[in-house]
């Protein structure tokens, strides 16, 4: 089971997006990766509209009719929680991630999905530093594609829908941020400044 899979697709599917997964295989070396797409579709939105910024946040979601989604996650990718902090690893991951997944980025597979559609990537952090931040929306922009959402983005919005709405009880995911935010282990981000 990958969390982080079921809460990106969780996470579009309570945003108003259909849902469809898509896996496409690919050998570099010795390695043979799976790569998992999400194709997202929301009926309410007939086109797509542009999105003045490369990164995403869920208030922006409304401008999308559909798009390829694919995310970088932690499983398996070497990401760890002390690059949160520190730009230079953060940037040296993604540079690695980034030649990893150029070859599935251009692929044949990929390019049938991708016909009208945006393609974008959800990440588990962006560097801190604009500079840094900007330097990897150009290369990432390089590659086709179109935008990027943070796991913290997906999260917040999640955690902040996971008491609200009773019919996802069957979804592993949402029962665990429930519980969470349940036993106070966590908090709905805006409220935290308003601690003393």
């Amino acid at each position: 089971m990958n969390v982080e899979f079921d809460l990106v697709r969780a996470y579009f599917e309570e945003n108003g997006f259909w849902v469809r997964v898509h896996e496409i295989s690919s050998e570099s070396g010795k390695k043979k990766s799976i790569f998992p797409f999400f194709e997202i579709f929301n009926s309410a939105t007939p086109v797509d509209t542009q999105n003045e910024s490369f990164r995403i946040f869920t208030g922006d979601l409304s401008k999308f009719s559909s798009a390829i989604v694919s995310l970088i996650g932690w499983k398996d990718t070497g990401f760890s929680a002390d690059m949160l902090t520190n730009d230079a690893r953060v940037m040296k991951f993604f540079r690695n991630q980034i030649e990893a997944h150029k070859s599935v980025w251009s692929g044949k597979e990929i390019s049938f999905l991708l016909e009208e559609k945006q393609f974008f990537l959800v990440l588990p952090a962006v560097p801190k530093s604009e500079k840094k931040a900007k330097e990897l929306f150009d290369s990432l922009k390089g590659n086709n594609i179109r935008g990027v959402l943070t796991m913290s983005s997906v999260l917040e919005n999640l955690l902040r829908k996971s008491s609200e709405n009773p019919k996802c009880a069957g979804n592993p995911s949402f029962h665990l941020l429930r519980l969470l935010k349940v036993y106070g282990l966590a908090t709905e981000p805006q409220l935290d400044i308003f601690k003393t």
